[in-house]
Parts: structure tokens; C-alpha cells; sequence
């Protein structure tokens, strides 16, 4: 600061307003008198320039423009060899060659393992055609083309987390595995992970979470598993196959939601054709595990709690989680869900009268009567699931709700509540002889079940119309597959003693079933209700021929993709042991409780 003439107090600089119009400032304080004059706003005399607004649309400075006229300058770069051209990609003060070594242009990240092909028949469709001015440059597109399908292969196939991983670790022969080439895979491998990290290519792995999954197996299940019922529901549709809407799925429990993408992935990884890509389904298999653990718990919280134990979405839970475990590879232990949802239900007063106070379990509570059912039917006659109500009068319970039950098997009433009675004779048999007390009334009554199933017609039962044939061959197959699990089932418990007759009967019967399954096969309409058919099949042809356990061993496998399940798998394993084992007999084949229904 200075002092005037007059004794006032200056500042020692011009203001900037004045500085701005190059005029000489009267550097009186707080403000210019000048710039007050003139009606300007003074910006004061800091050291440091102040801000000012500039209204919308305002320009403050602009671009010289050119004295002349003269046309933009054009500049062109002198092209080197091929060898004098590096790539090279700083990051970090790294250079790519001192990371990954010498590369260059042709040395491709992702190798064109299919250029040859498509190169083929691009000149295939060239034939007859005028020849192109610049073939090189097709040729160079065709290649580049095929080196970015490689990349979306691999990226699809494998994910960035698994090309990191495998960077960083070193493995050789998954580099390999991962670029279907043997040519310095690891190196080419990290280049692709330093181009990533160079131009910062987001990895979107967090856009996939639980909800995500969730969502995406609603659509999967609506999209194709409903969409593949329904086309091959020609011949009875079943009414409980209905699109899942997905603004309902903030009502469902947790557990439900997890196992909707345990089934809907299920069905994904055993539908892929033979020969498809492994790694497909050991990614899938992971997030089948996650999910499957997450079910798990929120199940064990709701069973916890008194409040949810025998509520209405517990029991659907419980089931749904149980048509999981039967879709699991392994053999795990379903029955303990099963022995679980008994109690539940026998806590809300049995079936039946479940079935009363809450008619919209009905559909859930068929599926888990007819699981038991058929189950009982391979599983040893000791290990059997009890589902008499406190009356005893199931098979008039399961009769009465029939009509939901047929959809599923396509199997006639009459000869279904044969295999009811069946499995309740050899329970009462197995009981007897655990007891060294053998009853002469068991045989009398196999004797008449196998009458009433022999007196059963085929040509009545089928429903006359375009149809017929398809009818009249399902009631032969059932005929002959009930027949069957009598006769051998109850032979094991020595109810049916041998015979010479008995014998002759069960081939005949054998011959019948496996002409008919091999027809019923080539229908997918009646392809999805032939496993346990098949199985029965398998139990009586431990005497026939390698050729026909080739055959019901691929039949099984093809059914497994049909239907998207690894049941048939299971009943294949099954069988294939029994026929090893050279024992014959229906205890020897099912020693322990299998389920081959869903």
C-alpha cells in the first residue's frame, strides 16, 4: 500500500478490470473510482486473477483466423517395414516387450483356428463371380473376422477371471487349452491381459449377482422348459405348467429363489448336445453349488422359526428344493427331505386334509405323492416311504386327485394303483420275513394282482381319435412295465416262488416292453415318460443280450437331454452295475432308495 498527496491510501497495482481496458486505474481503495464511474463492476487488486460468470451463450475468446486463404496442411507418414514395426504399449514405465517379449503385427493375441474354413468358403462363393479388384483385402478382413470370433469365443467360454488367473499363475497347458493353440500360448495370453489393463476395458462381473440369476432362470424356465412341455404336452396338457411371472418373485422366499436357478441351470448343462464344451458346465456347476448352499440356509431358517416351520411357502420350499436334490448327479441323500416334508405335512394333519385347507398346494402336493410312489417302486422292499393316512385309504386319496397325477406319467389309472398295491404287498411281505413268519395270503394276492393286471386291456383304455395308436401303445408299455416290477419285485421276497411259467411270462413281457419303448422313443410326445419304463426294462434284461444294454444304456443318456435332467444318468448308473454284478433279482438291482421320476 502507498499514501496520495492528499494523504489517501492507494493500492500499489492497477486493479484487474482496469489492467483488462489498458487504462491507467486511480488505484483508489476498496474500489477503482474509475471503474465505479463507468458503471463497471471492479474486480479489486489480488494477486490472483478473480472469477467471473460468463452468461449462456457468451464467447470470451476466439480462434485467429488465417490472413490467406491457403488450404489445411496434410501431413503424411513415411511407411517402415514390417520388421521395424513394434507394437509396444507403455504401462507403467513397462514396455510390452520387456513384459512379454519380442512381438509383432502378425503375431496374433487370439490365433484365427477357423481362417482356413471360412477363407474356404469365401472362395466357394466367389466361383462365377467377377474377380474382386483387391482380394488381399477380403482375405485380410476374412482373417481379422476370425481372430475376433476367437476372442468372443474365449471370453464367453472361459471369462476374464479365469484368463487373469491363468496368467498369473503360469499354467502352460490351460493357456493352451483356453486358445486352442499350442503356438506361445502363455505369452500371447499376457499380451491379451496387458491390452485389457491398457485401455482400461471394464469387467463388468459386478452387473452379476444373486438377483441377476434369479431373473434370468425365470426367463429360462418360461423361455424354454415350459415352452418344451407345452410342445410335447399334445397329448394330455398338464394345467400345472404355467409361465412364472417375475413381478410375483419379490413374494417367493429366498430358498425358492435359489433353487429356480439350481433347476433352471440343471436343465442348461444336461440338455447340451453330446460332445458339447466341458467348460460350460464346470462354470455352471459352481454356480449350481452357490445357489444350492444358499437354498440351504435360508431353508434351515425358516424350519427354525415356529412361526414359518409348517407355513404354506416352507412346504412348497421344501419341495422344490427336493426335485432339486433328485436333479443332482450324485446320489445324495433325498430321502431326508423327504422323511422332513412327511413330518411337515403330518404337523398340518396328513395329505389329505392339507389338500383341503389349502387347495392351492394341491399341485405341490401331487408331484410329492407321485415321487413316492414311483420311488417306492426302486427302492428295497424294507426302505420303503410310508404315505397311508391315519384312515389308510391313499390309494382312494391318490385316486381321488388322479387326473393331476396323469399328465406326469401317462400311465392308466387302473395300472397305477396296481403299483400302489404292489408296493404295499412288499412292504407287508418284507415285514414278514424279517420275522420268520411267512403268510400264504401274500401269494394269493400277488397271484390276483398279476391277474388283474394281465386282465387289463390296452384296446378298451385307449381314447378313440387321431390318437389311438399313441394311446394303445402307452397302455401296452405300462401293461407290460407293471407286470413286470410285480412278478420280479415280489419273486425277490419269494412271494411268486420260481417257476418255469413265471419265467416264460416275464420274457414275453420283456420282448413286449422293449419293442414298444423302441417306438414310443422315436415320439417325443411319449419319449418323456419312458424312464422308468426303461428301468424295467434294464431289471429284466440282466439275461439278454450286450447289444440291448447298449441300447437302453444310450436310450437313457438320449433321454437325460431330452429332458434336461440327470436322472436317466442315475437309473443308467444303476442298471449298469446291477448288470455287472450278475445277480439277478429287483433287490439286487435298487439295494438302496432310488428316485428316477423327475
Amino acid at each position: 500500500m502507498g499514501l496520495s498527496e492528499k494523504g489517501e491510501t492507494k493500492a500499489t497495482r492497477q486493479c484487474w478490470e482496469c489492467s483488462k481496458r489498458r487504462l491507467v486505474c486511480d488505484c483508489t481503495l476498496p474500489h477503482c473510482r474509475k471503474c465505479q464511474k463507468a458503471g463497471r463492476q471492479c474486480s479489486g487488486y489480488d494477486d490472483t486473477k478473480p472469477l467471473q460468470w460468463v452468461q449462456t451463450g457468451m464467447v470470451t475468446s476466439r480462434r485467429r483466423k488465417k490472413k490467406d486463404n491457403s488450404p489445411p496442411k496434410v501431413y503424411v507418414a513415411t511407411p517402415t517395414s514390417s520388421q521395424d514395426r513394434q507394437i509396444s504399449c507403455q504401462d507403467g514405465g513397462i514396455s510390452e516387450q520387456e513384459f512379454y517379449g519380442r512381438m509383432y503385427e502378425n503375431d496374433y493375441i487370439c490365433e484365427p483356428v477357423d481362417y482356413e474354413d471360412a477363407l474356404t468358403s469365401f472362395y466357394q462363393k466367389q466361383e462365377g463371380v467377377p474377380k474382386v479388384s483387391a482380394p488381399e483385402l477380403h482375405v485380410s478382413a476374412i482373417k481379422m473376422t476370425a481372430c475376433a470370433n476367437e476372442a468372443a469365443r474365449i471370453f464367453k467360454t472361459w471369462g476374464r477371471a479365469k484368463i487373469e488367473d491363468v496368467v498369473e499363475k503360469g499354467l502352460h497347458d490351460e493357456a493352451a487349452k483356453i486358445l486352442r493353440s499350442k503356438r506361445d500360448p502363455l505369452r500371447r495370453l499376457k499380451r491379451l491381459v496387458v491390452v485389457l489393463h491398457k485401455y482400461e476395458v471394464p469387467n463388468y462381473a459386478y452387473l452379476a449377482n444373486e438377483t441377476s440369476d434369479v431373473v434370468q432362470a425365470v426367463q429360462y424356465y418360461n423361455g424354454r422348459i415350459r415352452a418344451q412341455y407345452k410342445a410335447y404336452g399334445e397329448l394330455v396338457p398338464n394345467p400345472a405348467i404355467v409361465v412364472f411371472p417375475p413381478q410375483v418373485l419379490h413374494l417367493l422366499t429366498p430358498a425358492i429363489h435359489h433353487t429356480l436357478v439350481c433347476i433352471s441351470l440343471n436343465h442348461f448343462v444336461h440338455a447340451q448336445p453330446s460332445g458339447a464344451d466341458r467348460a460350460i458346465t464346470s462354470m455352471n456347476r459352481s454356480k449350481i453349488y452357490h445357489h444350492r448352499g444358499a437354498a440351504l440356509r435360508s431353508l434351515s431358517e425358516y424350519i427354525a422359526q415356529d412361526k414359518t416351520r409348517c407355513s404354506d411357502m416352507t412346504i412348497t420350499s421344501i419341495l422344490m428344493f427336493m426335485c432339486l436334490e433328485l436333479q443332482n448327479p450324485s446320489f445324495t441323500d433325498w430321502r431326508s427331505h423327504v422323511n422332513g416334508m412327511k413330518r411337515l405335512i403330518d404337523l398340518r394333519g396328513g395329505p389329505k386334509q392339507l389338500m383341503k385347507d389349502a387347495p392351492h398346494l394341491v399341485p405341490s402336493l401331487v408331484i410329492y405323492l407321485l415321487i413316492i410312489s414311483l420311488a417306492n417302486t426302486c427302492s428295497p422292499s424294507w426302505d420303503q416311504v410310508d404315505i397311508t393316512s391315519a384312515n389308510g385309504t391313499i390309494i382312494e386319496d391318490l385316486s381321488s386327485v388322479y387326473d393331476l397325477i396323469f399328465p406326469y406319467t401317462l400311465c392308466p389309472r387302473e395300472l397305477y394303483i396296481e403299483i400302489l398295491q404292489i408296493g404295499q404287498l412288499r412292504s407287508k411281505a418284507s415285514a414278514a420275513m424279517l420275522l420268520y413268519d411267512a403268510d400264504p395270503a401274500h401269494s394269493l394276492e400277488a397271484h390276483d394282482l398279476l391277474a388283474r393286471i394281465d386282465a387289463f386291456s390296452p384296446e378298451d383304455w385307449a381314447q378313440a381319435g387321431p390318437l389311438y395308436s399313441e394311446w394303445l401303445l402307452l397302455g401296452q408299455i405300462y401293461q407290460a412295465a407293471v407286470s413286470l416290477y410285480c412278478s420280479m419285485s415280489l419273486q425277490s421276497l419269494t412271494v411268486l416262488p420260481p417257476s418255469m411259467s413265471l419265467q416264460k411270462a416275464q420274457e414275453e413281457k420283456g420282448n413286449v416292453l422293449l419293442s414298444s419303448v423302441r417306438i414310443a422313443l422315436q415320439d417325443p410326445r411319449m419319449a418323456r415318460h419312458m424312464v422308468w419304463p426303461l428301468a424295467v426294462a434294464g431289471v429284466e434284461g440282466i439275461h439278454r443280450s450286450e447289444a440291448t444294454k447298449d441300447w437302453i444304456e444310450a436310450s437313457l443318456g438320449d433321454l437325460s437331454r431330452l429332458l434336461g435332467t440327470s436322472c436317466p444318468l442315475k437309473a443308467s448308473a444303476v442298471l449298469k452295475r446291477y448288470w455287472k454284478s450278475g445277480v439277478p433279482g429287483w433287490d439286487s438291482c435298487f439295494d438302496r432308495a432310488y428316485a428316477f421320476i423327475i
